[in-house]
């Protein structure tokens, strides 16, 4: 049966709004404050399909980084050494926004460090002989020193990043939400958004129609449900947290295989995730759910390479969903007169999710 509204729902909750945006996660969100505080008279509305924010930007493992030499050298195998230093000073760029607006006590934030792990010798050297070239970079880009240094930790050759922390998805996430309706802005959660006209009706699952001037599709790993034209890949990634360990060596946020296994501390537990490179078609879905290779392999590396032994179990495991385009550039563009689209962050959201929310934001309010 099709919702019928009453004149009085029409006359308040449902009058035309002048931005709607599909999916609340960081850049969703993100995109409605900063067009809400640029247009304080404007009405807008953020629509999530889940009760939380479904996705990525709670379910990831937040890291708070820049990236990893090894991650930035495999990179340039398909892309130019100019884009690789522009997506480096997005990500700084994107962090000190996301901490400024936010507050780094109310996200969690934990300067600890960042550290790419090597287990092969000659891997390490190839990726060490680098660092001259990327303090360089950093200098140049960011105007920060000696970014990069050589480091031990239980018996494996590090390469430790000095700017890099880590922080707390979930508060991240919650303080966001609170900033954003604090501002004005609707934000209906269960509100899954069907289908979306290029005249601006917007049409939720068992619920009304909405009028919007401009409507921005958020909804990054998931846009292609409503934008199957838009060349953005979904990618699955693994996370599980293992119970408390009395002597956890491993302290900040660690970085293996040019990116693609990641670990870090969760207090005396252990956080670790990735590794989806090993099945990488099979991970290219926005269906939740559990690879048990991938997570077989990342059980054996937390007991053989990280050496926790058999003494420890999981307490948690979950998945989320990314969305890749074929560069690791968001697409951030105007589709028609009313429609536009964010997302493709590459797992890059903690980074350069606000930052991209500010970029979409003001690219509706110009037009």
């Amino acid at each position: 049966m099709s919702y019928s509204s009453s004149f009085w729902e029409k006359d308040s909750f449902l009058k035309a709004y002048d931005l709607v945006v599909v999916g609340a996660g960081i850049v969703g969100l993100s995109s409605a404050l900063f067009y809400k505080q640029e247009n304080p008279s404007a009405r807008v509305a953020v629509l999530e399909r889940g009760f939380l924010p479904q996705g990525a930007s709670t379910r990831n493992a937040g890291f708070a980084c820049i990236g990893s030499i090894g991650e930035h050298l495999a990179d340039m195998e398909k892309e130019s050494e100019n884009n690789i230093k522009r997506r480096i000073k997005r990500r700084y760029e994107g962090l000190k926004l996301l901490k400024e607006t936010l507050g780094e006590e109310a996200i969690g934030y934990d300067h600890c460090g960042g550290f790419e792990f090597f287990r092969s010798q000659e891997e390490f050297e190839e990726v060490v002989s680098e660092i001259h070239r990327f303090n360089g970079w950093m200098k140049e880009l960011v105007d920060e020193k000696e970014v990069y240094s050589i480091e031990e930790l239980e018996g494996y050759p590090v390469i430790r990043n000095r700017l890099e922390g880590a922080l707390h998805p979930g508060k991240m996430m919650e303080t966001l939400a609170k900033k954003v309706s604090s501002v004005g802005v609707d934000i209906k959660w269960n509100s899954k958004v069907e289908d979306v006209t290029k005249g601006g009706i917007v049409r939720i699952t068992n619920g009304p129609e909405v009028q919007s001037d401009n409507i921005l599709f958020a909804a990054n790993g998931f846009v292609r449900r409503l934008l199957p034209d838009i060349e953005i890949n979904p990618a699955r990634g693994f996370v599980m947290v293992t119970d408390e360990q009395e002597n956890l060596p491993w302290k900040g946020i660690f970085h293996h295989d040019r990116g693609y296994i990641y670990f870090r501390n969760v207090g005396n537990c252990l956080l670790i995730g990735g590794a989806r490179n090993l099945d990488k078609d099979g991970e290219q879905t926005d269906q939740f759910g559990t690879n048990e290779m991938i997570k077989n392999h990342l059980k054996k590396f937390v007991s053989q390479i990280l050496k926790l032994g058999n003494h420890w179990k999981v307490d948690y495991e979950w998945s989320g969903i990314m969305g890749f385009s074929s560069t690791k550039t968001p697409i951030v563009k105007q589709l028609d007169q009313s429609r536009f689209v964010a997302a493709g962050l590459s797992g890059m959201g903690i980074a350069i999710g606000m930052e991209v929310g500010r970029g979409a934001s003001e690219m509706i309010t110009q037009e």
